[in-house]
């Protein structure tokens, strides 16, 4: 229960720090210039800044989750390529080389999730 604690208040403590630093607090300012922008439309600007506090801590969120899992896999992930690095190194750079030589192109058509999301949101107007 005190490791659960703190943890707990480490990863408050280290939010609160995150807020107040210099590069997340001119962006925390120019994206509250910004969203209250229409001062007279106080239902726009909270749902503005809603979405843009839930965004932020999603993001947070995942990459907190990406880099807790990540250091935790390290020992298994060196374990595996000490094993199986010749095998899988000379495969990856030949389809490497083909495609920085231009052997073959990767195309993406169709609106990736960035584009629906944006068109999704401009429709509400936010």
């Amino acid at each position: 229960m005190d490791s659960y604690l703190v943890a707990v208040g480490s990863a408050c403590w280290l939010g609160i720090l995150t807020s107040i630093s210099p590069c997340p607090m001119a962006t925390n300012i120019a994206a509250i210039t910004y969203i209250g922008k229409q001062v007279d439309r106080p239902r726009y600007v909270l749902g503005s800044g809603l979405v843009y506090t839930l965004g932020r801590t999603v993001t947070y969120l995942v990459l907190g989750i990406l880099i807790v899992t990540s250091a935790l896999a390290v020992p298994d992930l060196s374990w595996f390529l000490q094993k199986n690095i010749n095998r899988i190194l000379g495969p990856v750079l030949l389809v490497v080389g083909l495609f920085l030589s231009g052997a073959f192109r990767l195309k993406f058509s169709g609106p990736n999730f960035a584009d629906r999301l944006k068109g999704r949101v401009e429709k509400y107007g936010l």
